[in-house]
């Protein structure tokens, strides 16, 4: 079983890579190619999508601040049972 996840986990890698590398090298070349060169910015269209996104974004970024923020708590406070017991080298 472990081998098959590894396989899938390396594939993943792989496809993102690939994704990743392939949007940074896109160009508009097809746009001018079909006779439509210096369109001259966004659409609206284009905006309204960009802005549901964004949306979507801030949905999931408030509860990964809540998350993040009680774990964060939870490590760096203290345990009870440690403040009922005293320190450790005084119950030895």
């Amino acid at each position: 079983m472990k081998k098959y996840i590894s396989r899938t986990k390396g594939f993943g890698r792989k496809v993102g890579l690939m994704a990743v590398s392939f949007l940074c090298l896109a160009t508009s070349a097809v746009g001018d190619a079909a006779g439509n060169s210096g369109s001259g910015g966004l659409s609206p269209l284009m905006i309204v999508f960009l802005a549901f996104i964004g949306v979507f974004v801030l949905m999931q970024l408030i509860p990964a601040a809540v998350i993040f923020g009680s774990l964060v708590s939870a490590v760096f406070k203290k345990s009870k049972k440690s403040e009922e017991n005293g320190p450790v080298n005084e119950r030895i």
